[in-house]
């Protein structure tokens, strides 16, 4: 959490835990949101990392913000949210970023 208005999501979690292959799931994750649950995926070999973010209630925050770090340090080049190409994001710092994130779950996938 960052802020009060902004639920961040992966901003620790250490490269190597999304080498290729690997998964985080993490369900019922307590925030000022209520319950949340994601999971990061990770394609890394194609280029490729995965966040599924899903609200549990009906609270959201101002910001949604997921934290997609490449193993290799690769840098973002494009990033898609439920399919669909995003602008929204900061290839330096790894993130994704949705504003008034109104739906129930996101897919935000990090192209590399």
């Amino acid at each position: 959490l960052a802020g009060d208005d902004t639920l961040f999501v992966g901003q620790a979690i250490p490269r190597a835990w999304l080498a290729d292959g690997k998964r985080i799931v993490v369900e019922r994750a307590p925030t000022y949101f209520g319950p949340v649950n994601f999971r990061l995926t990770s394609a890394a070999a194609r280029d490729r990392i995965t966040a599924q973010v899903e609200f549990t209630s009906d609270q959201r925050p101002k910001t949604l913000l997921v934290r997609l770090r490449h193993p290799e340090k690769r840098a973002l080049r494009s990033v898609t949210v439920n399919g669909a190409d995003w602008r929204d994001f900061d290839a330096g710092r790894d993130e994704g970023q949705i504003a008034h994130p109104a739906a129930g779950s996101y897919t935000i996938a990090g192209h590399y």
